[in-house]
């Protein structure tokens, strides 16, 4: 895909038109029937024996009589005595401790404690559907032999779960129950069919609550806004993004090809990494830049909306480069002669513009990261020959970070391998990072390797570009 034509003159009034346009085309899902559920199906009493204390004595009561106490979630076993609520309490015992005979104390702590002077009654507790879990509820709900779904993801507000056949006509009770019983939840939706959407976003099912899929996520102290229905986002991915970001050193510069809603891209600014992030779905594009501003990064995070391949192609086409407003890197003032010391990386004007018009050529980066674990690798042909020698030939080629799949059977090898045939050439200095597991025979790893020159330049030491230049 193309870049659209953004006119970088339009004023910052015409910018933030566009982004409260944008806020309000968020997904919203059809709402979900009600689903009626007796609650009083849950109402339980339960007589309980207790002992009349006095309120002075409760703690110490409490610890020698332990394995006898009422120990049940979210009950107290401690309550008021409703015949001296001033100086009396009434300490519950288990369903099952009927008197207090306490078998398992000696004789002498018994005499010790008195507690053949405590007076035994009574306590009726009342339990109901509020008390319950989901997993309870749903159990005494759901007909039995019927599987009840044991977990879910959430993303902000959302819960999402991927519900099989066989209970989809009970879909609405279970939304209903886990909204319930999940108080920081809003919004519970099904994932609908195979994932078919150019930008590998599920089309998703209102189960219960609020139609709205706008939402916001915290990751590391980092706050994301998004809109589910429009974007990827897997918080299980969360320690991979802290891992990859703290692998760059501050003052380098990241190009993130793959960059969704910044999941990399901003925390790294934050990490003082400068980077050019890029995703063809506009809707991450929209988000991204809102969460770069958020964080207050936007001057670091340089934002696009293009097919990855030619935005690589667009920052590696021959050029000026950024205009170099600022110096990334200035090399080190430690002795060392000046052919020793890096080349000063430049960078793109650190204004906090709503749009950063075109992928400067000649830019210049020492990562790249590309997230699409379902097609990156195949994009790693985009390399190949593609470096020109007058912007490149002093400086060290990127690593580049690619994630994949790995099917269980396949070694380290095997990806290697498998990314060589799509880079064209050999890789070297690899390492292979095992991300978590997808699925029983699916693995989500991270291929990592420096390019090598011989895959970087062309064959014949220029580049397309300068062979152009010169034909001109």
């Amino acid at each position: 895909g193309s870049p659209p034509n953004h006119d970088s003159s339009l004023p910052r009034r015409a910018s933030e038109a566009r982004t409260a346009t944008m806020a309000e085309e968020f997904t919203r899902l059809t709402p979900a029937p009600e689903a009626t559920i007796d609650k009083s199906k849950f109402d339980t009493r339960i007589t309980l024996t207790a002992l009349r204390v006095p309120k002075a004595r409760c703690h110490a009561l409490m610890k020698h009589l332990k394995g006898f106490v009422l120990d049940m979630p979210r009950q107290r076993s401690v309550v008021n005595d409703p015949t001296d609520e001033a100086n009396s309490r009434l300490l519950l015992l288990k369903e099952e401790v009927k008197d207090a005979s306490f078998p398992s104390i000696s004789p002498e702590l018994r005499a010790e404690l008195a507690l053949d002077d405590l007076p035994l009654t009574t306590h009726e507790l009342r339990l109901g559907y509020d008390y319950y879990n989901a997993e309870h509820v749903l159990r005494a709900l759901l007909p039995d032999g019927v599987e009840v779904p044991g977990s879910f993801e959430t993303v902000g507000h959302i819960a999402h779960l991927n519900l099989r056949d066989d209970v989809m006509q009970y879909k609405h009770v279970i939304g209903r129950v886990l909204l319930d019983k999940n108080p920081r939840l809003r919004t519970i939706v099904n994932k609908v069919g195979a994932i078919e959407s150019e930008f590998r976003v599920p089309t998703w099912e209102l189960l219960a609550g609020s139609p709205s899929l706008v939402t916001e996520v915290k990751q590391h102290g980092v706050p994301f806004k998004l809109d589910f229905g429009e974007v990827y986002w897997n918080s299980r991915l969360e320690a991979e993004h802290k891992r990859m970001v703290e692998s760059i050193r501050p003052g380098e510069i990241l190009c993130d090809a793959m960059a969704g809603v910044g999941p990399f891209a901003v925390p790294a600014g934050r990490a003082g990494i400068r980077t050019y992030a890029n995703d063809l779905n506009p809707k991450c594009y929209e988000y991204m830049k809102i969460n770069a501003r958020a964080a207050k990064v936007k001057g670091r995070v340089k934002c696009y909306n293009m097919c990855a391949r030619a935005f690589i192609r667009a920052l590696l086409k021959y050029g000026p480069g950024p205009p170099p407003e600022e110096d990334a890197r200035k090399p080190a003032d430690d002795g060392k002669k000046e052919k020793e010391k890096k080349p000063v990386a430049r960078w793109a004007a650190t204004g906090d513009d709503d749009d950063d018009g075109d992928p400067p050529a000649g830019a210049v980066f020492d990562h790249v990261t590309m997230n699409l674990p379902a097609s990156a690798i195949e994009f790693l042909d985009v390399f190949k020959g593609a470096f020109d020698r007058r912007v490149w030939g002093e400086r060290n080629l990127p690593r580049v970070h690619v994630y994949t799949f790995k099917r269980a059977d396949e070694t380290h090898a095997d990806v290697v391998k498998r990314g060589e045939g799509y880079l064209g050439g050999p890789i070297k200095d690899a390492s292979v990072h095992e991300v978590r597991d997808v699925a029983p025979n699916k693995i989500m790893l991270c291929l990592s390797f420096t390019l090598t020159e011989d895959v970087a330049f062309a064959a014949d030491d220029e580049s397309p570009d300068s062979k152009r230049a010169k034909v001109a």
